[in-house]
């Protein structure tokens, strides 16, 4: 497939890419064709506007093509919640549930940083069917699995996989897009893999009940097939720039990468993370474990920092970018909305099983109002910078939408919440788009196109690791908030030790309490749930207040 370029001044040519995107552009020609008189425009006015046709054209097959990884890549994340409990069940280690999932977070952010260079290496188009491949060969590994460390194992491997797909996604867009237009079309990954999070569980439950948990990863495989295909067919001509000092031609490319660097920051991501899921489950906060993670994590990003700095020749990571404007404010206004969602998303099933009684499938259907707020959100958060070229205001306005929810849920959910109730986390799903798609390209704004791709796998290993705490945030607020208040409660009953415990672990156990005793625990965990709120608020607001400190430019 032929993609022409423009030679106008002043225009932005496609990133990594031999297409030309710019909507006004007057003078575009395909590479190698004749060169235009100075009037050829003005004698044929409609030449630019097919040609126009023709490059949206171009870019709408490639997103689309990216679409299907997206969505299955994200699909896969969630598909394994309502599966873990009986793939563990099945190996007699349902203690390990977790793991399932604890997995697929290590691999997918222990890889993610190396993705951006790697492409600058091999090319965009190389690693995003290594990232097929990777996903497709953990779900085959987990399918046939016939003990637990294999699935274990496959999870991994499928997490590293979603990871180069999240990435190499994201560095393809900004390669064929104009930075003006670079939220509209996010918009539409962000639908896909909003989708693909949102389905992944109900189809993951009926598959499981239907024709069993290893036909959740096989079924996979074909798909992830197919998608590899189109890439091959349609993602054609994908170049990536070239480094600003270029390596030595007798350098093999293997040797360009940062091995080093690489591993460090693998291993500071694998205690961090498993610090921050594990903690307060497997181990106690304060206990010799947690201490041993985080002095690992801490000791591997300082070896990390040094090697970067003064002896990897091209860093995986180069932490000069950091002086950059809006990189630290973009990472930070992303990964804090993202935080401040999944708190919101783990809650709100758990408040509808709670507190009014509802089935799982029925409390899920409660989050569908958050996936629209997220697809609204991002259609207009994108439409306005395509329309203005500017980013700041979106990113002030994402966390203001987003605490509206947060709000409204402290105020009025107060256990008697029906469907117009759930309408209310609405505009939490907004926020979060909103800030997706402007973070993106306010991250982007002042880079020079050889960082762009090193920064977006750095902007998704943030965004990857928010998910974890806030997750984490959520469920250590609840918890204490909700022990706390049952301890308060129930004082003075000789099996409050023993209420406490079944309530904190057993939903069902909370459904079947009567009288006096259940009051009392609905309302302390009610009050645990409010807890989280506020920790959401504080995250959205947090987000608005560090946007003020974002370099606003007119993209063109």
């Amino acid at each position: 497939m032929a993609y022409g370029t423009t030679d106008s001044p002043g225009e932005e040519q496609s990133q990594g890419n031999n297409i030309q995107t710019a909507p006004n552009d007057q003078t575009a020609q395909a590479r190698g064709s004749e060169s235009p008189s100075p009037n050829h425009d003005e004698e044929n006015p409609l030449l630019d506007s097919d040609q126009t046709s023709q490059k949206v054209a171009s870019i709408s097959s490639i997103i689309a093509v990216l679409l299907l990884g997206e969505f299955i890549s994200n699909a896969d994340a969630t598909i394994i919640m309502a599966a873990a409990g009986p793939i563990a069940s099945q190996f007699n280690r349902l203690h390990d549930a977790n793991w399932l999932s604890t997995a697929y977070t290590l691999g997918s952010c222990a890889s993610q940083p190396i993705y951006g260079k790697l492409s600058d290496i091999y090319g965009r188009k190389p690693l995003l069917l290594v990232s097929y491949f990777l996903l497709a060969l953990g779900c085959v590994i987990c399918g046939i699995g016939q003990v637990m460390p294999i699935v274990i194992l496959g999870r991994i491997i499928s997490g590293m996989g979603g990871a180069g797909i999240m990435a190499m996604s994201a560095i393809i867009i900004t390669d064929i897009v104009p930075k003006r237009d670079v939220a509209s079309w996010r918009a539409y990954v962000n639908i896909a893999m909003t989708l693909g999070r949102s389905v992944g569980g109900p189809i993951g439950g009926w598959l499981t009940d239907t024709i069993g948990w290893r036909w959740l990863f096989l079924l996979q495989a074909p798909f992830l097939g197919l998608a590899s295909l189109l890439v091959v067919i349609f993602l054609q001509g994908l170049h990536t720039h070239k480094t600003s000092a270029q390596p030595d031609k007798n350098i093999s490319p293997i040797r360009r990468v940062d091995f080093l660097g690489t591993g460090v920051l693998a291993v500071s991501i694998v205690a961090i993370i498993l610090l921050f899921d594990r903690g307060g489950q497997a181990f106690l906060w304060l206990s010799g474990y947690a201490l041993g993670l985080a002095l690992t994590g801490i000791l591997a990003l300082t070896l990390f920092v040094y090697v970067e700095n003064h002896v990897a020749p091209e860093p995986i990571f180069d932490l000069r970018i950091f002086r950059d404007p809006n990189i630290i404010p973009s990472y930070l206004i992303g990964g804090l909305q993202t935080s401040a969602q999944v708190g919101m998303m783990f809650t709100v099933p758990l408040y509808f099983q709670v507190m009014t009684g509802t089935t799982s499938t029925v409390a899920g259907a409660h989050l569908v109002p958050a996936v629209v707020g997220n697809t609204i959100g991002g259609l207009l958060a994108g439409a306005f910078i395509r329309r203005t070229g500017r980013y700041k205001p979106v990113l002030i306005a994402a966390g203001i939408a987003a605490s509206v929810s947060y709000v409204l849920q402290f105020y009025l959910w107060n256990g008697h919440t029906g469907f117009w109730g759930s309408l209310y986390i609405v505009p939490g799903g907004m926020g979060t788009a909103f800030a997706a798609a402007a973070a993106f390209v306010s991250m982007t704004s002042f880079l020079e196109p050889v960082d762009i791709a090193m920064a977006t796998g750095g902007y998704i290993l943030f965004s990857t690791f928010s998910v974890t705490a806030g997750v984490t945030a959520t469920n250590t607020v609840l918890g204490i908030t909700f022990k706390r208040d049952m301890e308060q409660g129930l004082k003075g009953l000789p099996d409050k030790e023993e209420i406490i415990r079944r309530a904190m672990s057993d939903t069902s156990y909370i459904a079947g309490l009567t009288g006096r005793v259940r009051d009392i625990v609905l309302q302390s965990y009610l009050s645990g749930l409010r807890g989280t709120y506020i920790i959401s608020f504080a995250s959205s607001i947090a987000g608005s207040l560090i946007a003020w400190t974002v370099r606003d430019c007119h993209l063109d």
